[in-house]
């Protein structure tokens, strides 16, 4: 495992310019700090190129992302291309001082809820198991038929299939139900699709369990997570008072509003 150090205009996302601009394998993996208010963040890229994350100065976090995405990646001994500019990765190294990648506690940008969807049929399993459970736990126990889990659409890491991802709300965790049921990356929110159930954990407590993982990206638990211990609530249509079929945008609002409500704990 090495890193290589570019600059933030770093653009060669086909052929390797470190290994004799040889295609990239799977053991290469890029991170790219931009400093623009058009976009937040970029994962993807691993099918025909190097899987990339791309991220922007825009987020508050952005100096903890980077040296996540560095412990993370070269726990899986990956070769690391960091396209980001001397003065923020010196900046990046003072802010993020001894922290580590599976800090035990929350930091103070980081939110106490974790969202988690799935579709119907994954949330009758999940309450039968009584936990969630990674792609390749599914696969291995022969809970799943498919061959490759969504995110290879993207050209995601193999080993992200060993873990749950999460995320704090919004429509990305619906994206990736909606993708799912139809085989195709849908981006759409307002698309209609079949609503399964919508997950909210203590964050917190998985935090001081150190179940919690950062990757720069994400934010995950290995293997497994228990939900009697960590769930707080879930929303179903029928919770909701609304019909399987809506879309997307209706059921996360829907569920993230009455959850806040309830709980008066801000997403």
């Amino acid at each position: 495992m090495s890193i290589y150090f570019t600059n933030s205009s770093f653009n060669e996302l086909q052929f390797n310019p470190f290994k004799n601009n040889e295609k990239y394998d799977d053991t290469w993996i890029l991170f790219k700090l931009l400093d623009s208010t058009s976009f937040r963040q970029y994962t993807g890229g691993g099918i025909d190129g190097i899987f990339q994350l791309v991220i922007t100065k825009k987020n508050i976090d952005w100096e903890y992302r980077i040296f996540d995405f560095i412990q993370y990646e070269t726990a899986y001994g990956k070769n690391i291309i960091l396209a980001v500019n001397q003065d923020d990765y010196d900046a990046a190294l003072k802010t993020y001082g001894n922290h580590c990648y599976k800090d035990n506690f929350l930091r103070f940008y980081e939110k106490k809820i974790l969202v988690h969807s799935t579709t119907k049929e994954g949330y009758q399993a999940i309450m039968s198991d009584g936990c969630l459970k990674s792609w390749n736990m599914l696969k291995e126990e022969k809970t799943i038929n498919e061959d490759k889990p969504i995110g290879s659409l993207l050209g995601d890491p193999m080993d992200y299939r060993d873990y749950i991802m999460f995320n704090n709300g919004g429509y990305s965790a619906e994206r990736v139900i909606s993708t799912k049921q139809k085989g195709y990356l849908e981006m759409d929110v307002d698309k209609p699709y079949i609503a399964g159930a919508r997950f909210y954990f203590d964050c917190e407590k998985i935090a001081q369990d150190g179940l919690l993982v950062r990757d720069g990206a994400h934010l995950k638990v290995k293997d497994y997570l228990p939900i009697d211990k960590y769930l707080i609530w879930v929303a179903t249509p029928s919770v909701l008072g609304i019909t399987e079929e809506t879309t997307p945008r209706i059921f996360a609002d829907k569920a993230d509003k009455m959850f806040e409500e309830t709980f008066e704990i801000g997403l």
